[in-house]
């Protein structure tokens, strides 16, 4: 059974997956698209910190950081191509991913494995908690991979993990 300390400890991995990426790099870095298409490093750590407050409200903690001002990430939205109105840096983002890391941390310690078995409505069915937070961090950990390639896109190719 896959308990909340598992969930707490993978949470942890990844998030240090995140800084070890992210390290050294510049404003600029992440902002370098992909060719021929995709979306760059801040786009894809803004995301990232976009589904975290999800996963934090469905936990049913407000968040620390506004989610207006993820607006700009969310899904289907236009890819970020520059810095510009609702593009946010790479150390704001990454401020926002530790407050919002940290409260996740927290709201996981006061709960028990039994609260992930009640039931939520979700587009029209019904669905556990668990199963919502187990998609979330499905979504989560398929951006975060993304990280590795957009960093060798920015010049760094060193073997980090």
């Amino acid at each position: 059974m896959f308990t909340i300390q598992d969930f707490t400890r993978l949470l942890s991995i990844e998030h240090t997956m995140i800084h070890t990426q992210t390290e050294g790099l510049t404003q600029a870095d992440t902002l370098i698209q992909p060719k021929p298409s995709g979306n760059c490093m801040n786009w894809v750590l803004g995301h990232l910190l976009d589904n975290q407050i999800t996963l934090l409200t469905l936990l049913g903690k407000e968040s620390p950081v506004d989610p207006v001002l993820l607006e700009r990430y969310l899904r289907d939205s236009e890819p970020v191509i520059s810095d510009g109105p609702g593009v946010l840096t790479l150390q704001r983002l990454l401020d926002g991913l530790d407050l919002v890391q940290a409260a996740l941390i927290a709201r996981l310690g006061e709960m028990s494995d039994a609260d992930f078995t009640r039931e939520i409505e979700f587009r029209g069915r019904t669905i556990t908690v668990g199963w919502r937070v187990l998609f979330l961090n499905f979504h989560f950990t398929y951006h975060v991979g993304q990280l590795e390639l957009l960093r060798q896109l920015a010049g760094r190719s060193e073997k980090l993990i």
